[in-house]
């Protein structure tokens, strides 16, 4: 009898270590059911009143608003100053596919630029649209210099600093291609290069009426204007393609919203809600692995002056571990790190000691926030 005792503990153990074996590698979540089933551990009073953040309106002595929802394809927002109390913000108001046939599909975009006071009033505003095709008929439009900026179509506007919303034309220079190659020369080097804070490459393929082979020029800022010179050579073009990257003279969008710096923004708390088994890895010359994380929602507080702002923010992922080999260095507190970083990526904020707001962008939601001191009312 003792004989069969041990025999079938030895045939259960082993019945559950293969059991456990297939559960792992095929990742049939068996495992994390059973854990499901226990209670988890009770939320720490403070945090009970914890809202998302849409749904907090007040905060100490702040009030917080929705200034924008973007869209669907609202990838993020932008903020460029304007002056020492004036900003303007980019957000994408309507999102539009497009199928031409042949697989070229897309978006096109609807955007606004809001023009904002010291208070976080809109004083006016300006639309434009742009697309994911770079052959699209509205250009390809970028803020930078306090200006709106169109490399394709090659037009400015000074809307941001004077209201004037007309399209300005880039001045062409040599469009008739008559220059030799060593006036281009001499007058890239001698002009452009010294005096430029903006330069660019530009292949000027709309223009039909520039033969192909003398469709190289370059677009580029000086004087306070706009330029754009035709039939450069490639000689030139490769030149200002290396002084455009390595003197960051690039035509890019600017930005001013950045990620909370780390003393500013703080998970105080991590409730786990449900444990999660998955597969991943499988290639031609990798085998598949098992890795298991946690589902909850992180509670967050963000200080403003005396106050503190408090949300929670759902749907935040911590790794617990694979059977995948490990490297020494991951622990269960480097993966803590990891959800703590992720969850800060997801917001990003400007503020400037001459505005009486700041703006926080939910990246998740795409939804733009400004934060103000409550009106005192006599």
């Amino acid at each position: 009898m003792k004989q069969k005792t041990i025999m079938y503990s030895i045939v259960t153990i082993v019945v559950l270590f293969l059991v456990y074996k297939i559960n792992v590698v095929l990742a049939l979540g068996i495992d994390t059911f059973f854990i499901n089933l226990f209670p988890r551990t009770k939320l720490p009073s403070e945090f009970v009143d914890y809202k998302n953040l849409s749904e907090v309106k007040k905060f100490g002595s702040h009030d917080i608003t929705l200034l924008h929802k973007g869209g669907a394809y609202n990838f993020n927002f932008q903020v460029l100053s304007i002056s020492n109390d004036e900003i303007m913000v980019k957000a994408i108001t309507k999102t539009e596919p497009y199928d031409h046939g042949g697989g070229n599909t897309g978006n096109n975009f609807s955007n606004t630029l809001f023009k904002l006071d010291s208070s976080g009033k809109v004083l006016d505003t300006i639309n434009f649209k742009t697309s994911t095709s770079n052959q699209s008929e509205f250009g390809e439009i970028v803020l930078l210099n306090k200006q709106i900026v169109n490399k394709a179509l090659l037009y400015y506007q000074t809307w941001p600093t004077d209201g004037n919303k007309e399209k300005k034309s880039f001045i062409a220079i040599n469009k008739d291609l008559t220059w030799s190659a060593e006036k281009l020369s001499q007058y890239y080097y001698d002009t452009v290069v010294p005096n430029c804070i903006y330069l660019e490459t530009f292949l000027a393929w709309r223009d039909t009426s520039i033969p192909v082979n003398k469709r190289e020029s370059i677009m580029y800022f000086a004087n306070n204007q706009w330029y754009v010179l035709y039939g450069v050579g490639s000689n030139i073009d490769n030149d200002a393609r290396n002084i455009s990257l390595n003197n960051n003279k690039k035509i890019i969008n600017e930005n001013l919203l950045e990620d909370i710096p780390d003393d500013k923004i703080k998970v105080k708390y991590y409730q786990k809600t449900k444990y999660n088994s998955n597969m991943a890895g499988q290639t031609q010359s990798n085998s598949p692995y098992t890795y298991y994380y946690w589902e909850g929602i992180a509670y967050i507080d963000i200080p403003f002056a005396n106050d503190t702002l408090h949300f929670k923010k759902e749907d935040i992922y911590l790794d617990d571990y694979s059977n995948k080999e490990k490297s020494i260095y991951d622990t269960k507190s480097d993966n803590k790190q990891e959800m703590e970083n992720s969850v800060k990526e997801k917001y990003s904020y400007y503020s400037n000691p001459n505005l009486k707001f700041t703006l926080i962008s939910d990246n998740d939601s795409k939804s733009l926030y400004i934060i103000k001191k409550n009106k005192v009312i006599d």
